[in-house]
Order: structure tokens, then sequence, then C-alpha cells
């Protein structure tokens, strides 16, 4: 009993500490905001430099972007699902234009922040059912059309069998005979 009870409490403390290891890094780490884009701020030569987005709970979150360290970079998708990745200091027009995009599209971002600065601005997972509502159709009709074709299989091969079953017994009748 005490040999199985050493190892488990050991496997215990060393899993407390990992885990208070783990809250530690975790409080340290930039935080992430999901919403939807409502203000898109620009300077006098279109470069982007700041943007709000609403938060599902209702609350206006700001960042400002900036073009050294922490660089922002960009993954947006545009309406036809090419996606553009970017950072701000190679194109800061453009990531203007792109977030303009996502607000009038009401498209989701994630956006990670440091001290209100974005250093990553991205799609947010998209829950569209109606872009996957085709491929639901497309499998619904392949399996109806697989369903039906193994019913006419089966159907095929009843006859068949019910035909050679009249054969055998004409050919035993005939036999009796």
């Amino acid at each position: 009993m005490k040999a199985t009870f050493l190892p488990v409490l050991a496997i215990t403390i060393a899993a407390l500490v990992m885990l208070g290891t783990v809250e530690r890094i975790s409080a340290q780490s930039p935080s992430i905001s999901t919403g939807v884009v409502t203000e898109v701020e620009t300077d006098g030569e279109g470069r982007l430099t700041a943007f709000s987005i609403v938060i599902g709970d209702g609350t206006v979150a700001r960042f400002a972007v900036s073009g050294s360290n922490p660089n922002t970079s960009y993954g947006l998708e545009n309406r036809v699902g090419e996606r553009w990745v970017s950072d701000q200091a190679s194109e800061p027009t453009e990531s203007a234009v792109r977030l303009r995009d996502q607000q009038n599209r009401l498209k989701q971002i994630s956006v990670q922040s440091e001290g209100g600065t974005a250093v990553s601005v991205v799609q947010a997972d998209s829950k569209d059912v109606d872009a996957n509502l085709g491929y639901l159709f497309a499998v619904v009709a392949i399996a109806w059309i697989g369903i039906m074709g193994y019913v006419v299989f089966l159907g095929v091969r009843q006859r068949t069998m019910a035909a050679e079953l009249e054969r055998l017994r004409g050919n035993n009748a005939s036999n009796e005979s």
C-alpha cells in the first residue's frame, strides 16, 4: 500500500506545481478579444492608426496599431474568401481598407493585444450556416442516391433468385415425374 501511495503523492504534487506555473504564464500572455469592427481611424494619408470593436457583451474595445515593435499583423478574408496576410509596417493603408470591409460585412475579427496595442488581427471562425448548407445537401443527396441504388440492386437480386428458385422447382418437378 505504501509503495503505491508515494508515487501517486509525488505525481499529484508535481501536477499542482505545474498548474500553478501555467496560471502564472497565462496571466502574462496577451489578451484576445473577438467582436465586430465599429470604427476605423486613419491619419491624413489614409494609414490605419486605430480601430474599435464591439465585443459580445456590448463593450467597445479600442486598439492602437503599430508598425514597429510589436508590428501589428493581419490575416483577413475578403468577400470571396481570399485571405490577405500582411502587417502594419508593410501596408498601413490596405489594412484600413480591409478593416472597413470587415466592418461593412459585419464580420467578426479576433484581436490579440498587449497593453491596448493590437499585435494580431485575424478573421474569427465563421459559423455561417448558409455556407455549409450546400455541402449538407450534397451529402444527403449522395446518401439517398446510394440507398436507392442499393434498393434497386436488392430488387434485381431478389428477382434473379426468384427466377432461379422457379427454375429449380421446375427441374425438381420434372425429376419426380
